[in-house]
């Protein structure tokens, strides 16, 4: 009896298959598992290396249009001069800080923006060339070209306007709302623009001034316009997007 359970622990029975087999199962799923991580890496490689589609591009332009408010100098946005009439310049008298958009417009126009998802508002202020009259102009960040346009509409029928930016010390520091003789709005991109004009000296509002006295409003609209929708590819701007 102790002869046959030494026997049976010495001796276990034999499995029957062939092992190879399964070696040759594991060896083929480690050959296409490695031709699969080389082939999805060429592509990985392929996809970082190919040239954007034009569809691409444009959709990293409108982005970089918009981000434009934050990613360039104040100077680059509010030229230091704008030439303007007859060889005219107007200079600018100084930068205001970023502004809520309930702080910088009349409350009317501030309801636009509030409705419309407006995030911020820049402003400058420009004497002309007399050193009598001033202009405040303003940029108002909204989501998007369509909110802003909507903006436009709406601030063209609403009573309101951008809110003065004196200066104390310049030839514009007695230039406050009240003074405001004359304004007008634009849009570009996803930026309303606006402009406020009214003298150097303070007065007040008069209301049968003569209107085309300021019309350096619409001139720095479209100098300030000009300077945010300047053409650039997108892809040769550093750290904004990426084609």
């Amino acid at each position: 009896m102790e002869d046959t359970v030494v026997e049976y622990l010495g001796s276990p029975p034999r499995r029957r298959g062939r092992p190879w087999k399964l070696w040759v199962a594991v060896i083929a799923m480690a050959v296409i598992g490695v031709a699969a991580g080389v082939y999805g890496g060429l592509e990985v490689r392929r996809e970082l290396e190919r040239p954007p589609t034009q569809a691409e591009k444009d959709a990293a332009a409108v982005k970089e249009v918009a981000l434009r408010w934050r990613t360039r100098r104040a100077g680059q946005i509010f030229p230091a001069e704008i030439e303007y009439g007859e060889r005219h310049r107007a200079r600018r008298v100084g930068i205001a800080p970023q502004a809520r958009c309930d702080e910088a417009v009349d409350p009317a126009v501030a309801l636009v923006f509030v409705n419309n998802g407006c995030s911020a508002v820049l402003r400058a202020t420009y004497i002309d060339h007399s050193r009598t009259l001033v202009t405040t102009v303003g940029i108002a960040v909204l989501p998007s070209e369509k909110a802003a346009d909507k903006a436009v509409e709406s601030i063209r029928a609403a009573d309101g306007m951008l809110r003065a930016a004196a200066f104390p010390g310049t030839r514009a520091a007695w230039y406050r709302d009240a003074a405001r003789q004359d304004d007008t709005v634009g849009g570009y991109a996803n930026y309303v623009l606006l402009a406020a004009s009214g003298y150097a000296d303070g007065r007040k509002r008069i209301t049968a001034d003569r209107p085309k006295l300021f019309a350096l409003d619409d001139t720095l609209i479209t100098r300030v316009g000009a300077a945010l929708g300047e053409e650039r590819d997108p892809c040769e701007v550093a750290g904004v997007v990426q084609c």
